[in-house]
């Protein structure tokens, strides 16, 4: 939750502060990168300013002293070519630079600037300025200025190399009538600029890119290292065990994903140490029964020895009625114990089934006839529709009787009062299913004639070792039992 709050933070204060921030720190980057160069003659702003500063001064002057001035100028800035048109329009003077060709432009004979004294030339003259790039850029001077060529100079001046600045004497007073002056220089010679405008503002934007990246890296750094963490708890609580059980997880840091491990770890000790118990009481309980049933049978074999000889008494009608209800109580109780002993056995794995290819069919006629003395006393409708072809299933002899006496007991128990039980077989996709069917009152949770549940138990892990199949259908006007053999797991019916 810190981590994730200093993100949101940073998300909130991208803006207002990590924009200043890197442009501050972009701008100290480039100017300690590429520093701007020193130039002997300053700065564009500061030559014009000098220039008009220096024609004002100029105002009312004479010739003499306009060219004097503007020689001294020359020679402060000896790399500059300067010249002077009249009122008139004529060029009354021009000053050469080092480095630049002055030509005639009729003879291109050279102008002597050596003498000492500004020559006003006859003829135009020609300014050649060798540039950086190897190339050579002119400047023609005419003789006399027309108002075309001089608005077309003028229009030029501001984008041409060399600088040049234009400035009328007097500080633009021109109804004195004493013309302009031009200054030229090499813009080599002038302060340069850190860089170009467009690419700074394409280097910042790269800048600001590269640390919004970075930004979102952080934010899918974060969330895939909380994502792993996550399907890492979620693989092991869906990975079990031998047991059943997931295993523990690694805890390697404490904070809220930890403590969730922490408590995944708990419960997956707890569920070891109740499994543990359960095995222990499961053990113990199998002990107990196998205790139970072995003691139990010793007094009733006892009880039942005693209820025999009592029947070569001479009792009364009643002592002949309660000793015969005595020994209906002891058969069930007999039956109880059979069923403890039974499924212990078939929980703990040790009941040995021997499958064998048995006709079924031949089995279930067998165990009704056994059953139709209990279903006729009952008073119970019988209905036995089985066909006479084999029904061949691989099953333990001795186990599915044991079934089909649980479900027939199990009807005569629950199902007596619809008087009725019928057993027939039906072709289910293909598949021959042995329905075993009464009217009762269907499965009901609070019906009082519930016993303990043994026998249904010991019919369901039955019928699950001999690789059977079981299907009930409960309704109010009786139930349906389906079984048939394991090869389809289930039946559509």
């Amino acid at each position: 939750m810190s981590r994730y709050m200093l993100l949101i933070l940073a998300a909130v204060l991208f803006v207002p502060v990590v924009v200043p921030v890197v442009a501050t720190v972009f701008v100290v980057i480039i100017n300690h990168v590429n520093p701007v160069e020193d130039a002997p003659y300053g700065d564009s702003d500061q030559i014009t300013s000098l220039w008009a500063i220096e024609s004002k001064k100029l105002d009312g002057s004479s010739d003499s002293i306009i060219n004097a001035r503007m020689k001294e100028l020359q020679k402060k800035y000896p790399k500059s070519a300067m010249y002077r048109v009249d009122a008139t329009g004529r060029t009354t003077m021009v000053l050469g630079g080092e480095g630049t060709k002055v030509l005639k432009s009729r003879s291109s004979k050279p102008l002597d600037m050596t003498s000492g004294k500004p020559e006003a030339p006859s003829t135009d003259v020609v300014l050649k300025w060798p540039l950086p790039t190897g190339k050579t850029e002119e400047t023609r001077i005419p003789a006399v200025w027309t108002a075309n060529y001089t608005v077309e100079f003028m229009k030029k001046a501001n984008f041409r190399d060399p600088l040049t600045i234009v400035a009328f004497i007097g500080g633009g007073n021109v109804n004195k009538g004493q013309g302009f002056m031009v200054i030229e220089i090499p813009r080599n010679m002038l302060q340069k600029s850190s860089s170009n405008g467009l690419l700074e503002f394409v280097y910042f934007g790269a800048v600001m890119l590269i640390v919004f990246v970075i930004f979102i890296i952080m934010s899918v750094l974060f969330f895939a290292k909380i994502r792993k963490r996550l399907i890492h708890l979620q693989s092991a609580m869906v990975t079990p065990s031998k047991e059943g059980i997931p295993l523990p997880v690694d805890v390697r840091r404490s904070d809220e994903i930890g403590h969730l491990e922490e408590s995944f770890n708990q419960m997956v000790h707890q569920l070891t140490g109740s499994r543990q118990r359960e095995r222990e009481e499961e053990q113990l309980r199998k002990r107990l029964v196998a205790g139970l049933s072995h003691d139990l049978r010793t007094p009733l074999t006892v009880i039942r020895g005693h209820m025999h000889a009592l029947h070569k008494e001479n009792l009364s009608e009643q002592g002949v009625h309660a000793l015969s209800r005595m020994e209906g109580k002891m058969q069930d109780l007999g039956e109880l114990i059979d069923n403890m002993l039974s499924f212990n056995l078939l929980a703990s794995g040790r009941y040995t089934l021997k499958l064998e290819r048995k006709d079924v069919l031949r089995m279930i006629r067998e165990a009704a006839a056994s059953w139709y003395p209990v279903w006729e006393k009952e008073e119970f409708e019988i209905d036995i529709d089985l066909p006479e072809t084999p029904l061949i299933w691989d099953v333990d002899e001795q186990g599915l009787r044991r079934v089909l006496d649980n479900l027939f007991q199990n009807v005569v128990r629950h199902a007596a009062s619809g008087k009725f039980i019928r057993i027939s077989t039906e072709q289910i996709q293909g598949q021959t299913a042995v329905v075993i069917e009464d009217h009762g009152p269907g499965i009901q949770p609070d019906s009082g004639t519930k016993g303990t549940g043994l026998g249904l138990s010991i019919v369901d892990l039955l019928i699950r070792e001999m690789g059977l199949r079981k299907r009930v259908d409960s309704s109010d006007s009786g139930v349906r039992t389906y079984l048939y053999s394991g090869k389809d797991d289930e039946l559509e019916l």
